[in-house]
C-alpha cells in the first residue's frame, strides 16, 4: 500500500491512499524509493529521511515509525502512538482524528497537529493504516506552514511508491530492494482470494421501468438483477470481474457458495442505503452500500468479502457495468504519440512522448516500461502511471481521455502534459426499450421553458432549470445536453428507465415525478412554477457573435477559509472563428476549529491555463465547436434575457455555464 496525500474540504486533514510500485530501500515492513536528494538516518525505533531544504528556516522530514502486530482497533492505537510522538511538546492545536477507508478499502486514519517548537511552531501530519495484521504509521514533519505547503508535491511523490511488504506479491517481495529493478510486475500485490468464483444460474433480466412504476425505488432498493463486480486493487488487468452475486426477490441473493437472505438498513441522515447480509455467503461480510445512477443503473459496494479486506464495485450487467468498462478504457494508455507542451505558461514544444506495445515509451531517443494502475483508480476520472528506466524512470503521472478524445498525461516531470486526439469513445445515450405510455389523467400543455433563479448558498449564482412539455403527460426535466432534441420522451434511459418523468396538474397544483406539489399558475406571457416565471426557449437561430464571455466559477472551502476561481473565456469573432481560454486557481486553509476564525493548521494551492480554439456555428439551441486538433463538442446554447423584446446578446447560457460579454471587448 502507498500513502498518497490530498487535501480534505470537509475535514481538513490531508490524507489518501492507494497500491503502487516501490523499488530501492527497505525498513521493516515499509518498502520505498528514496528520492534523489533526500538523506536517511536511523532515529531510535524509527528512520528519518530529511527532505532538501528551500532556504535556510526550511526544515521537512519524514519519519517511518516501526508498527506494530496489531489484533485491536486501528483508531485506539493510533491515538496512543501520536500522544506518544508529542508527549513532551506544547500541542498549539490539532484537528479531530478523521477516519476513512481507501480505494483499496484498507483503514486510514489522520490527524495534523500544531507544537511550540523554540520562537515558532512546527507543523506534523500522521497518517495511519492496517495493513494485513500490521498497524503502521507515517509522520511528516515541517518547520512552518510555508515549508509544509512547499514540500507538498514531493510528499506526493514518495508517497506514490510507498507499499508495505507485506501485501506485496512473492514476485515483487523477492526482487532485490536494493537496486532498481528495469522490470517490475503490471501489479504491485496479486488479487486477494474471493469467495470461490462459480457459475451462477441464468438470471432473467428486470424491466425496470415495470419495477420502478410498480413502486421500487431504485435508491433504497437493489432491482432483482446480476451484479458483476471488479476488485479495487493495483491492477491495469479489467478483462474480467472477480466475482458474480445476483439480487432475488422477496430479500434473497445468490453468491458463489449458495443463497441467503438480506435487509435493507439506511443510514441516520436517510441519505445513504445500505444490505446488511443475514445469511448465505457473504453472511458476516460489511453492510454493503447500494448507489444508484439515474443514467447507467446501480452499483453495490462490497466490504470485508476478500482475503485482505479490499473493496469490490458491484455494478448491475448491462448499461452499468458497460459504463464501469468505458471508464477503465478511458484511464487505459493508448499505443500511439503524445506531443507534451511546458505547463510554465509558455506552451514550450519538449518532444514527443511514444508509447509502444507491450507497456514500452520512448522518449528522447530513450526508452523504458511503464506500469499503470486502473482498477485501484475508481473513484477517480484517471489512472496512475509510474515510469521505470529510460529517460523518465521513476516519474509518476496521470493519464485520462475525455469525452472528445483527449488523451492526456498529466504533469510528467512536473513541468509538462503529453497528449493526443482520437476517435472518442461514445457511450449510448438512449436504451434500446420505448417509454411506456404516461398514466391516463398525466399531461395538458406543451413546450419548451426555463426558470432562472438565484441562489445564494454556497455561493451566489444563477441557476436554471428547463422543463420540457408534452401534451401526454412526460416532461424533461434538467439541461439538454446538446439541443433541444435530447429532450425525447419517447426514449428511455441506458438503464431501461423513462428519460422523462410524469406530470399532472390539477387543482392549480403541478406534480412532477415524486417531488412536492407546487403553485401552478398562466401569466399573460407564460406560465408560472412555485411562484417563479417560466420563460420560453427560444431557438437561436444562425446568430454570429462578436466579443468575448466570460464564465465564472466560485466555490468556498467547507471548512477553513479560501477556495477557488475558474474563468472561462469564450472570445466569438464574427468571421465564424472562436479561442477559449481556461484559467483558474485554488487557495486552500484549513484551521483548528473548521471556520475562517480558528488557526490555520495547513493549506494546498494550485493554478492552471489551458488555450485552445477552432470554428463555431450556432444553429437552433446547439452550439458547435470544432477545435484545431480536430475535436469537436456540441453544447446546448439558451438566451435568458430580452432586452427590449428581442435576445439580449450580453448573456449566454451554453453547456451549464453562465456567460457574459465583458465590458469594451
Amino acid at each position: 500500500m502507498e500513502l498518497r496525500w490530498k487535501t480534505l474540504l470537509r475535514t481538513g486533514v490531508v490524507v489518501g491512499a492507494l497500491l503502487g510500485g516501490a523499488r530501492a530501500a527497505t525498513f521493516g515492513n515499509y518498502v520505498f524509493d528514496l528520492p534523489a536528494g533526500w538523506t536517511q538516518a536511523r532515529q531510535g525505533q524509527a528512520l528519518v529521511l530529511t527532505l532538501p531544504p528551500r532556504n535556510a528556516a526550511d526544515r521537512a522530514t519524514v519519519r517511518l515509525t516501526a508498527g506494530a502486530v496489531l489484533s485491536g482497533d486501528l483508531g485506539n492505537w493510533f491515538t496512543a502512538q501520536v500522544a506518544a510522538f508529542n508527549k513532551g511538546a506544547t500541542v498549539l492545536t490539532q484537528t479531530p482524528t478523521q477516519a476513512t477507508t481507501d480505494e483499496n478499502g484498507l483503514p486510514v486514519v489522520a490527524t495534523a497537529v500544531v507544537v511550540k517548537a523554540g520562537n515558532g511552531s512546527e507543523w506534523r501530519l500522521f497518517a495511519g493504516t492496517k495493513a494485513g495484521n500490521r498497524a503502521e504509521m507515517l509522520v511528516f514533519s515541517a518547520s512552518s506552514l510555508e515549508s509544509f505547503t512547499a514540500h507538498q508535491a514531493e510528499l506526493t511523490a514518495f508517497t506514490d511508491r510507498l507499499n508495505f511488504a507485506n501485501v506485496r506479491t512473492a514476485t515483487t517481495a523477492t526482487q532485490p530492494t536494493t537496486e532498481k529493478s528495469a522490470t517490475p510486475a503490471t501489479t504491485t500485490a496479486a488479487p486477494p482470494a474471493v469467495k470461490a468464483a462459480g457459475p451462477l444460474p441464468a438470471l432473467a433480466v428486470p424491466n425496470v421501468a415495470q419495477l420502478v412504476r410498480g413502486g421500487l425505488d431504485p435508491a433504497k432498493q437493489p432491482f432483482p438483477d446480476e451484479f458483476r463486480c471488479y476488485l479495487s486493487f493495483n491492477s491495469s488487468d479489467y478483462s474480467k470481474p472477480a466475482l458474480a452475486f445476483q439480487i432475488l426477490p422477496g430479500g434473497r441473493y445468490r453468491a458463489p457458495g449458495g443463497e441467503g437472505t438480506y435487509k435493507m438498513v439506511q443510514t441516520n441522515s436517510g441519505s445513504l442505503h445500505y444490505l446488511r447480509w443475514q445469511g448465505g455467503p457473504l453472511a458476516g461480510t460489511d453492510d454493503a452500500f447500494l448507489l444508484f445512477d439515474s443514467t447507467y443503473g446501480q452499483t453495490i459496494q462490497l466490504d470485508g468479502v476478500t482475503d485482505q479486506d479490499r473493496r469490490l464495485y458491484c455494478h448491475q450487467r448491462g448499461s452499468a457495468e458497460n459504463h464501469a468498462l468505458v471508464e477503465f478504457r478511458r484511464k487505459d494508455p493508448q499505443v500511439g504519440k503524445y506531443p507534451c507542451r511546458s505547463l510554465d505558461g509558455k506552451n514550450t514544444d519538449l518532444g514527443t512522448l511514444e508509447l509502444l506495445a507491450g507497456r514500452m515509451y520512448r522518449y528522447k531517443g530513450g526508452s523504458g516500461k511503464y506500469v499503470v494502475n486502473i482498477l485501484g483508480k475508481q473513484n477517480d476520472p484517471f489512472s496512475g502511471v509510474d515510469f521505470v528506466g529510460g529517460p523518465l524512470d521513476d516519474e509518476y503521472s496521470t493519464y485520462s481521455e475525455d469525452e472528445l478524445g483527449e488523451r492526456e498525461f498529466g504533469r510528467i516531470l512536473r513541468n509538462m502534459r503529453c497528449s493526443q486526439v482520437a476517435k472518442p469513445i461514445v457511450e449510448p445515450r438512449f436504451g434500446m426499450a420505448k417509454a411506456p405510455a404516461p398514466p391516463t389523467g398525466s399531461g395538458g400543455i406543451t413546450g419548451a421553458y426555463a426558470q432562472t433563479v438565484q441562489n445564494f448558498y454556497p455561493n451566489a449564482s444563477l441557476e436554471h432549470y428547463f422543463y420540457v412539455f408534452n401534451k401526454n403527460g412526460y416532461v424533461f426535466t434538467g439541461d439538454p445536453e446538446t439541443s433541444l432534441a435530447d429532450a425525447d420522451c419517447t426514449k428511455t434511459r441506458p438503464n431501461g428507465l423513462p428519460l422523462c418523468e410524469v406530470y399532472s396538474i390539477k387543482n392549480g397544483m403541478m406534480i412532477i415525478g415524486s417531488d412536492k406539489p407546487q403553485k401552478w399558475e398562466r401569466t399573460a406571457t407564460g406560465y408560472k412554477l412555485g411562484g417563479d416565471d417560466l420563460n420560453v426557449v427560444r431557438p437561436l437561430g444562425e446568430l454570429k457573435l462578436a466579443g468575448e464571455y466570460k464564465a465564472t466559477s466560485v466555490f468556498t472551502a467547507v471548512v477553513g477559509s479560501g477556495g477557488g476561481v475558474f474563468y472561462n473565456n469564450l472570445t466569438f469573432r464574427k468571421d465564424g472563428t472562436f479561442t477559449r481560454l481556461a484559467t483558474g486557481g485554488v487557495s486552500i486553509t484549513t484551521t483548528t476549529d473548521g471556520t475562517a476564525f480558528g488557526d490555520t493548521t495547513g493549506g494546498v494551492s494550485s493554478s492552471s491555463e489551458r488555450k485552445n480554439g477552432g470554428q463555431y456555428t450556432l444553429t437552433g439551441n446547439t452550439l458547435t465547436l470544432k477545435y484545431g486538433d480536430g475535436r469537436v463538442e456540441k453544447q446546448f446554447a439558451y438566451l435568458p434575457n430580452l432586452k427590449g423584446g428581442k435576445p439580449d446578446l450580453e448573456w449566454l447560457y451554453i453547456g451549464g455555464r453562465n456567460y457574459f460579454l465583458e465590458d469594451g471587448k
